[in-house]
C-alpha cells in the first residue's frame, strides 16, 4: 500500500504540470462516452463506491466551478449539480448503456455493497485537505485531496484494497472531487489560458478541509454523470 510520501511523490509528477505550456490540447477519446460535442451529458451508467461531502464542502466546490465556468465556459460541458459532487474511493463497472453492462453491474453489486456496508460500519474518520485544480488525463477539471497525515492515508488505502478484491484496477488512487468535464474535441492556447486562470485562482485559495467518515460511504449507481442514485 502507498505512504503519504509515496502518494505525494506520485501526484505531485502530474498535478501542477497537467495543462500544456504552449500549444494545443486534445481531449481524451474515453470522454465522448460521457459528454456530447453539444456539452450534454450522455448515457452513461455503471456502479461505483463513493463518499458523499458535507454541504459546506459542495458549496466551496461550487464556487471553484463558478469561477472555472466564467474564465473557461467555452470549453466545458454541462455543469455537475452540487449534489453530485463526490470523492470516489473504487470505481467498480461502466460504459454506454447495453445489457453486458448491465450484467456486469449486477455480478458485483451484492459484494461491493456488501463491503461498503461493513466498511461504513468500521472504518476511521479520514481528514483530507484539498491540493489543486488539475487537468485529469485530457477529461475533466478536478479538485485533487490528499490525506492530512499517515494514519488517514493509511485508513483511505486499506479501504481501496478492499474494492481491489472485487474489481482490480490498474491505477493508483488519486482523491478528486470532479467540477467540470471537457467537450469534447481540441482545445486552443487561449482556452488553456482560461483554464490555467482559473486553476491559479483556486491553487490561492485556503484548502478545503474535510472529515470523511463511514456514514459518508456509499455504494451507488449513476445513469449519466450527473445521476447517482
Amino acid at each position: 500500500m502507498e505512504t503519504l510520501p509515496q502518494f505525494r511523490e506520485r501526484t505531485e509528477r502530474f498535478i501542477f504540470t497537467s495543462l500544456p505550456p504552449a500549444g494545443c490540447m486534445e481531449t481524451s477519446g474515453g470522454l465522448r462516452d460521457k459528454v456530447g460535442e453539444d456539452g450534454r451529458m450522455k448515457p452513461f451508467e455503471g456502479n461505483t463506491v463513493i463518499y458523499e461531502l458535507p454541504e459546506t464542502v459542495r458549496e466551496r466546490i461550487a464556487r471553484i466551478q463558478e469561477r472555472l465556468y466564467a474564465e473557461a465556459k467555452e470549453v466545458l460541458g454541462e455543469r455537475i449539480i452540487p449534489e453530485s459532487f463526490h470523492i470516489t474511493l473504487h470505481d467498480l463497472e461502466s460504459g454506454p448503456p447495453s445489457p453486458m453492462l448491465e450484467e456486469a453491474v449486477l455480478r458485483t453489486e451484492q459484494r461491493a455493497r456488501l463491503c461498503a456496508e461493513q466498511l461504513a460500519g468500521s472504518q476511521a474518520p479520514i481528514r483530507i485537505r484539498s491540493t489543486v485544480l488539475f487537468n485529469m488525463v485530457n477529461t475533466s477539471m478536478v479538485l485533487g485531496f490528499e490525506p492530512e497525515e499517515e494514519e488517514d492515508c493509511r485508513i483511505l488505502m486499506e479501504g481501496y484494497e478492499r474494492f481491489q478484491e472485487i474489481i482490480p484496477l490498474s491505477y493508483a488512487l488519486t482523491p478528486h472531487v470532479t467540477v467540470a468535464y471537457f467537450r469534447p474535441g481540441i482545445i486552443f492556447p487561449h482556452q488553456i489560458d482560461g483554464l490555467r486562470r482559473a486553476a491559479e485562482w483556486v491553487n490561492k485559495e485556503e484548502p478545503i478541509r474535510a472529515e470523511l467518515t463511514g456514514d459518508m460511504l456509499r455504494y451507488r449507481r449513476f445513469r449519466h454523470m450527473n445521476c447517482y442514485f
